[in-house]
């Protein structure tokens, strides 16, 4: 029983952990190092962004910027909303995340490829949804999707190398913007550069210029701030565990405290023939820790059985799909903190041996 309360609270720690270790695993593999992602002036979301043509124009005539074979600028002028679909099948609500973009954008964001059917067409209420998408809605190339005030048809499916664009809905820039009448307005604006410290250098003439106000940074470094949280909610999970873990450390207490008080006459039997009392105590002592690294070993078993699964959750304003990761890191966590409830449910007993008096005991 008392490895199973050990059990119970080392996989729940596990699980935790593997759950926020998948949010960074999106986060990191998010983005491009050679892209500048442009925001409105103070803004540090797509969706509370909004940037006009004028401000737009003059970021894609910056230096530093590659261009395509028809010398044209690598820049992306994108519209990034958020909406409510209703699923009928779970009588609820879900956010679907919807990204307008240009033709530019499948250069500029070159992780992002077509698995299944083809890119939408302009002007023809086609959307393409990413693989994350398609499992959470429930979607395939074919079905309909109510935006805004018409159907679209999904035209096909992509994938980006598991980053948090693979949970978005890509169509027609003019389209979308003319559905919520966002004419002439863009959330975001991401610019190609010849390489990651072009990009920094970019982001930060694009910051210092007043013909460009805005907030500029590489797109993994926004990516990167939008999982910030997760150190806190590592902590968070750790200090849920422990206390959970407070049930598993009187369990042990309760355990070794039954077994010194039926072996009092073996202890004395011992000490009379010579074995020293430290000895004794770290017998016990070992003995505790056995039984939390049992009950530790089969809750980190436990936990490794959420490693690979999905489920969507929200990161700052926007959600995403994420795989549970059952890290080294995780592993490391939950051996270190089973061991030490482990010692500290098994010290006050194992030093409660001291007291036992030879002779007492065996009478």
């Amino acid at each position: 029983m008392t490895a199973a309360g050990f059990t119970l609270v080392v996989s729940a720690l596990v699980v935790m952990l593997a759950f926020i270790a998948g949010i960074q695993a999106v986060c990191t593999v998010s983005g491009d190092p050679r892209n500048v992602l442009v925001l409105a002036k103070g803004a540090n979301d797509e969706v509370f962004s909004q940037i006009d043509s004028r401000t737009a124009s003059e970021i894609e005539n910056a230096r530093g910027i590659l261009r395509d074979r028809q010398g044209q600028p690598l820049v992306s002028r994108e519209l990034f909303m958020v909406v409510h679909r209703f699923m009928e099948a779970e009588n609820a609500f879900k956010f679907l995340q919807i990204r307008g973009v240009q033709p530019a954008a499948y250069e500029v964001h070159d992780q992002v490829v077509v698995v299944e059917g083809r890119l939408p067409r302009a002007n023809q209420s086609e959307i393409l949804i990413g693989r994350g998408i398609q499992g959470e809605h429930r979607l395939n190339i074919g079905d309909s999707v109510e935006i805004g005030r018409k159907p679209w048809k999904v035209s096909g499916v992509f994938e980006a190398n598991r980053s948090a664009l693979e949970s978005e809905v890509w169509c027609d820039l003019s389209e979308l913007a003319s559905q919520f009448r966002r004419e002439g307005f863009f959330s975001t604006v991401v610019v190609r550069t010849a390489s990651p410290e072009a990009a920094d250098e970019l982001a930060t003439r694009l910051m210092a210029s007043r013909l460009t106000p805005c907030t500029a940074q590489p797109e993994q470094s926004y990516y990167a701030k939008q999982a910030e949280n997760t150190e806190f909610m590592k902590t968070g999970a750790v200090v849920i565990a422990w206390f959970m873990g407070v049930g598993a450390i009187f369990g042990v207490m309760n355990t070794m405290f039954a077994a010194i008080g039926q072996r009092r006459k073996d202890i004395a039997v011992l000490r009379i023939l010579g074995f020293r009392a430290h000895e004794i105590v770290i017998s016990f002592l070992l003995e505790a820790l056995l039984i939390a690294a049992v009950g530790g070993f089969l809750g980190i078993s436990m936990g490794y059985a959420a490693n690979g699964l999905t489920t969507s959750t929200s990161i700052s304003a926007r959600e995403v799909q994420l795989a549970f990761k059952v890290d080294g890191d995780s592993v490391m966590i939950a051996a270190t903190a089973t061991m030490l409830m482990g010692l500290f449910g098994g010290l006050l007993p194992a030093l409660s041996v001291v007291r036992i008096q030879p002779l007492e005991a065996l009478r």
